[in-house]
């Protein structure tokens, strides 16, 4: 299984997806609201967790957005794990 940052593939999907993508699955995606400055959704396939990819996914959100972007409550445990790290690096 590809696992590596580099073999994956970022992609803008409309105004406010982002999508990585390897040669053979879905790794994740992160939905975002530009006019609110806000990460709406976020999702790391489980396979591809703890491999950067939702560092990856978030800063992709931001160049795009052109916005710092804070996440949109409701938080989930995991969600709150991920941002507590993702803002002390």
């Amino acid at each position: 299984m590809e696992t590596a940052p580099h073999l994956a593939f970022v992609r803008l999907v409309g105004d406010d997806t982002v999508v990585i993508k390897n040669r053979n699955t879905t790794i994740g995606y992160a939905t975002f609201d530009a006019a609110v400055g806000e990460l709406t959704y976020i999702f790391v396939n489980r396979a591809f967790r703890n491999h950067g990819f939702g560092t990856m996914l978030v800063d992709a959100a931001q160049r795009a957005s052109g916005k710092f972007l804070k996440p949109a409550e409701p938080l989930s445990p995991l969600g709150k794990q991920f941002f507590e790290a993702f803002y002390k690096s």
